[in-house]
This record gives C-alpha cells, structure tokens and sequence, in this order.
C-alpha cells in the first residue's frame, strides 16, 4: 500500500514501531498510534483548540449526519460489487470523526491523512480502527492505484496525487461548500464585508479536468443552535479567525440556527490517453 515520500521506495516494517524503505529511510509510529511522513517543516494555523471544537460538534451533534448518510449509502453500494474489502482515504481527514462515522461498521479500511499533526493525533488517540498519518497530499506516502476511494471534505484537493494512488475503478467523493453554507454565521461574523465560499464553477472545472463528474447532489438543511453547540460550531472552522471581537460576541449572543448548504460531487478516475 505504502511508499516512501522521499525516494519513492517500497516500504516494509522493521520493528513493532518503525517502517523502512530500502534507501534506509524510517519513519516512527508515534504514542498517539500515527506516522508521520511529512519530509518538510509545517506550521500551520489549525490548533487544538479547532479541532477539539469540531470533534464536539461531530460526536455530540447530529449536524453533519445527513452528510455522512449520504457518502455511507454510495461506499456501501459500492461494496457490494467488490469481493475485498475497500480502501478509503480521507485526504484532509482532520481529527478523524467523519471518516469514523463514515467507515463505522461497513467492511472497509480507512486510511486518514492531514497536513496537521495536531488533528492527526487527536485522531489516532480516538480512533483505533483506522489508521492515521500526518502527511502532505502533494507527497502523500500511497503506492500507485491502491485506493477504491478517496473523500475530500469541505478540504483542498491535489487532484494529481488523487489520480496517481486511486485505482483505475475507484471513485472520489469530494464535499464543497455552497452560497448559503453557515451563512447565519458569516453575517455576524462579516458584516458589511464579502465572504463567501469559493465560486462553484471554478471548484466543478477543476474537478472536471481530472475526474468524470458522475453525480452532484446538493444538501441543504437549517438547524437550531443549542448554547452546548455554541462555542464549538464558533471555533470549528477558520471563520471566527477573521471576526472583529466584538462581531465573535454578537454571534454568541444571536446565532439561533445555522444553515448546512454543501455539494457533493461524485466521480470516478479520468484516464490518460
């Protein structure tokens, strides 16, 4: 499945804690139950305190579930066409509660990957039925054509890399945010100011260049923001980053409900003529 982000060499294990390549490259298994692979010095702006707040909203929340119902029902359709189990990468995978519940009971091997050492880590703390890696998607440490699937989830793509490790069957299921996504929120957050998700349009040609769009399936739905959800949908994405203080206090005091408007886009692997 595996091999070396710097020389490209196969991988094997050469202790309970450690795998090689045959350049003698080595990489550890953390405490935590993870690997990392990234070959370069990242300091990224995703803290603890995002990710503790988005595994609150997803384990004690019901806020993405249509979501995830929907990539299951695809996967285990999916299934049930192959004799051996799945493999299914979330690339972007943060700390690790949506490819949880998305693999949770269904015959498949998840594999985890983010930039973010500190998702990563929460995790493979959390989670020891897949497995974790902290890595760069433009070096990512799969061989070619080893994934069925791969989920790329309100997260940025390298549809390169897609291509190279996705078998010539497998499917990607990429999640975008649409005009009215946590709109509620942005209001408050932004007022008088712009700030909308990336253009739709821009998002399908790219996506289109590498991969045959087989489905797009919209999901919209509103619901009530609880004060045990409040704080942590504040701090689950980049947004409150950009909020004036006082715009962060008028959210808090004034979000009611919060609007879910996503695309998923559905697609299988473009060949190279």
């Amino acid at each position: 499945m595996l091999k070396c982000p710097i020389c490209h060499g196969s991988m094997t294990t050469i202790s309970p804690h450690s795998i090689q390549c045959m350049s003698r490259h080595t990489f550890d298994l953390a405490k935590q139950g993870y690997i990392n692979f990234m070959t370069r010095f990242f300091k990224g702006n995703y803290d603890k305190r995002l990710f503790t707040a988005k595994r609150d909203i997803l384990s004690q929340t019901e806020i993405y579930t249509p979501l995830t119902d929907i990539i299951r029902n695809y996967i285990e359709g999916y299934c049930h066409s192959r004799s051996q189990p799945l493999h299914i990468l979330d690339a972007g995978a943060g700390e690790g509660s949506l490819l949880q519940q998305i693999t949770q009971n269904t015959p498949a091997v998840g594999w985890g990957i983010d930039i973010a050492k500190e998702g990563i880590a929460m995790a493979s703390s959390a989670y020891d039925q897949q497995i974790w890696f902290v890595g760069d998607l433009a070096c990512s440490p799969f061989a070619e054509e080893q994934l069925d699937v791969i989920l790329n989830i309100l997260s940025p793509s390298n549809y390169e890399e897609f291509g190279r490790v996705m078998k010539k069957d497998g499917w990607i299921i990429k999640v975008i945010p649409r005009d009215q996504y946590l709109m509620e929120m942005r209001e408050l957050l932004f007022r008088g100011r712009s700030h909308q998700p990336d253009g739709r349009e821009r998002v399908l040609y790219r996506f289109a260049q590498h991969h045959h769009l087989v489905d797009c399936i919209p999901l919209t739905y509103t619901l009530p923001v609880t004060k045990v959800m409040l704080d942590s949908l504040i701090h689950m994405t980049p947004l409150s980053w950009h909020g004036k203080e006082s715009a962060i206090t008028s959210v808090q005091e004034s979000l009611s409900q919060i609007t879910i408007d996503l695309e998923i886009l559905v697609g299988n692997r473009r060949s190279v003529l």
